[in-house]
């Protein structure tokens, strides 16, 4: 069985231009169920513009560094994906 953390580690994956439609989802289902979705003061959250788009990261002329993914699992810490 699929739990919150599950969900949290898909929604860590997504790009961050697919999170608004992650959230019209999440907000569909919760309608569907009979939940009046999101109470005001999170629908004033969700629309807020809290920042500008950021530029991509310069790395320099030394690239990225090499490594492997990382996911952040709250409780426990960074977890490399697919083993150490």
């Amino acid at each position: 069985m699929a739990t919150k953390d599950d969900l949290h580690r898909l929604v860590d994956q997504l790009a961050d231009t697919e999170t608004e439609e992650a959230i019209g989802l999440l907000v569909a289902l919760l309608r569907d169920k009979g939940h009046p979705g999101p109470d005001e003061e999170s629908k004033a959250w969700l629309d807020a513009d809290l920042a500008p788009p950021l530029p991509p990261f310069d790395w320099g002329p030394e690239a990225p560094p090499v490594g492997k993914p990382v996911t952040y699992v709250p409780g426990i810490g960074l977890v490399v994906e697919g083993g150490k």
